[in-house]
């Protein structure tokens, strides 16, 4: 069996530094007050599309402040900004309190350019990302962003990034946390967790969210989840696992909670395209389960072990090509509906026949 393995004060001081700061920031990342939740923390304004301006921005704040993006700009990034343990960013490292903000903006890295990721947060730094996209990154690890310490995703886009390890889009590294709303991560691919990769003992709360079109060669097209996550109100489409589990979803260790959402046209290279539970213990509420395709078993669920509970969800519509259980397949772990509809699945629903589904 495959091992899949996750690695991975005073006031005159205050007013000393921030006096400093204001006289290190170019004019193109202009000092603008307070940041936008009224503390007294160091805020930048950085001109439309400069690049250097907004990396110098990011690391004058870096141990805490806002950077402000022009409205609907892109900053493409064309070098490496730091290099540490774990491989190199576009943007310096976040070890404080950061924000960075801009309606419709867009931090992406140049084609062309060498391989980073484009931001890294520091154990104990805390990042706020607001109204941003961030593309093209690359990188072993959490191509997009790796999270090793507190990451918040705020109306914000993950996109296109690609990591030949672990969290295309996002790496939440073990211990650490995520939150998502409003926010969309699409396009982004890895060897495992295409979209997200949550690591032992992390969390990830995502609400309002949708995860598409992500893609990993293992497993989790759109979330691998290794730790504890809760997805509300959460759409995973057309995400895949190419040669192995869990187009949507693939999950062990920690708990996962689905509730409210929609798993739709995801695909899986063996078995769970929609969620394949490999230990967790999964509740999967109030959701729709529908046209996800698994290359053997398992279409809409696939359950290996683990405890999974079923509430109030559709499960529907969905196919197992070249095996059983189009809507449910189980060869271990535990699985309950209870108020559940499991029907319209090719070429059966539930394999074995399980209280309230029958073939």
């Amino acid at each position: 069996m495959r091992l899949v393995t996750t690695i991975r004060g005073t006031l005159p001081v205050m007013v000393l530094a921030l006096l400093a700061w204001g006289a290190a920031a170019p004019a193109s990342a202009e000092g603008g007050g307070t940041s936008a939740d009224g503390d007294a923390s160091p805020q930048a304004t950085v001109a439309c599309g400069d690049a250097a301006a907004l990396v110098t921005a990011v690391g004058q704040a870096a141990s805490g402040g806002t950077v402000a993006l022009t409205a609907g700009c892109v900053y493409t990034l064309t070098s490496v900004a730091t290099t540490g343990a774990d491989g190199p960013d576009g943007l310096p490292v976040i070890t404080g309190n950061v924000t960075i903000t801009g309606t419709g903006a867009t931090i992406r890295r140049s084609a062309s350019a060498p391989d980073f990721r484009i931001a890294e947060v520091a154990p104990g730094g805390r990042l706020t990302v607001q109204g941003v996209t961030l593309s093209g990154g690359r990188a072993v690890d959490g191509a997009g962003i790796l999270d090793l310490g507190s990451l918040t995703l705020q109306q914000s886009a993950v996109t296109a990034n690609a990591a030949s390890g672990l969290g295309g889009g996002v790496q939440v590294a073990p211990g650490a946390t995520a939150t998502f709303s409003l926010s969309h991560i699409s396009g982004n691919t890895a060897n495992d967790g295409g979209g997200v990769h949550v690591g032992t003992g992390a969390s990830l709360t995502a609400t309002s969210s949708t995860f598409a079109d992500n893609t990993a060669d293992s497993t989790g097209g759109a979330v691998a989840n290794f730790g504890n996550s809760l997805l509300s109100a959460v759409t995973l489409e057309t995400n895949h696992a190419t040669n192995f589990e869990g187009g949507g979803i693939w999950t062990s260790i920690g708990d996962i909670t689905f509730n409210g959402g929609r798993i739709i046209g995801n695909t899986a290279g063996s078995n769970g395209a929609g969620i394949a539970n490999f230990g967790s213990t999964l509740h999967l509420q109030a959701s729709t389960v529908s046209g996800n395709i698994a290359t053997l078993n398992g279409g809409g669920l696939f359950s290996h072990a683990g405890n999974t509970q079923i509430v109030g969800t559709n499960i529907t519509g969905n196919t197992a090509n070249g095996g059983q259980g189009g809507g449910i397949f189980s060869d271990g772990g535990s699985v309950s509906l209870m108020a559940t509809n499991v029907t319209g699945n090719n070429p059966n629903n539930c394999v074995p026949a399980l209280a309230g589904c029958s073939g």
